[in-house]
This record gives C-alpha cells, structure tokens and sequence, in this order.
C-alpha cells in the first residue's frame, strides 16, 4: 500500500508537529507502507527520517519543476529510497501524487494540501484520514462535502487502519 503523507513544507510550522510527525513515521514503518511525499524538508522531512529510522519499506519523493521550488523557497530533502523529478508545477506535481497513492494521511497545511484532499476525494475517490489538528481540520470541518468524506482524528493508528481497510 502507497500512502501519500501531506502537509506544510515550511520547516518553522513542522517543528510545532516534531512528535506526531515522528510517532506518524514510526507507526507507517510498522505497518510496512510504502510512503509518498512532496519531498520538502517540512512535514514530509520530519515524517520520512522517523519512517527510516524505523525500517520503512520505501519513501518517493515527487519533486514539481525546480523554478517552482525556488519561487517559494522550498527545499528539496534528498534522502529518499526514490526520487521523481516531475517537471510540473505544484498543482499538476500534487495531482500526480494523489493518483500515485491509494490513502493520503495529512497533517496540517495550507492551500496546496487542501487541494490534494479535493483531488483524492473528489476525483480519484481515495481515502483520507486528516490528523485534527491546524487550520487544515478547520477547514475540512467546515465543508460539507469534504467533513463526511474525510477522516478526522487524533489517533495516528485509527488513521492507518482506516486508508488500510
């Protein structure tokens, strides 16, 4: 099973989710997933150096077009098993994770993130489970279509099992 794990790529948010983001790891290692990333040194880092640390199978990293990182000032963190470099902007780069994928776990993010929990909901119908924490929960809370749809929970391993079942 690919589960693709989402969230900001800004280091300065990360940080305030260092322990879930490391339990998150561990807890995808155990379960023997392979993982799917966006590949920044944020979330993505923090989840996959747990996830290796812990023996996990395989983390790919799905990189958008290099200008496109540079713009934002994101930084690519290259120690993954696998690296795509996709040659998209970030839209198509996050279409092309969520249809890789077959559950998307998502702990906090901004925009980008909530566009790839429409896309996996709305147009791929893949499971996702949303850990409730941050504005992203607000946010899935507060639609509809995505609340009854999505997955929200404070329990990393209710979240596996669910993307898993």
């Amino acid at each position: 099973m690919k589960i693709l794990i989402s969230g900001t790529w800004r280091k300065d948010v990360a940080k305030k989710y260092k322990r879930t983001a490391e339990e998150l790891g561990k807890a995808l290692a155990e379960n023997e997933v392979e993982i799917i990333s966006g590949g920044g040194l944020g979330i993505s880092k923090r989840i996959v150096d747990s996830y290796r640390k812990n023996k996990g199978k395989k983390s790919t990293a799905y990189y958008p077009l290099r200008n496109s990182m540079k713009k934002v000032g994101e930084i690519p963190y290259l120690k993954h098993d696998k690296i795509i470099y996709t040659n998209l902007d970030y839209p198509k780069r996050n279409i092309k994770m969520v249809k890789d994928c077959d559950g998307l776990i998502v702990l906090t993010g901004g925009l980008g993130t909530l566009t790839e929990i429409i896309h996996a909901i709305k147009d791929y119908n893949k499971k996702v489970a949303v850990l409730n924490y941050d504005k992203i929960a607000k946010w899935c809370k507060s639609t509809f279509e995505i609340k009854k749809r999505v997955l929200l929970t404070k329990n990393i391993n209710q979240a596996i099992n669910y993307l898993k079942k």
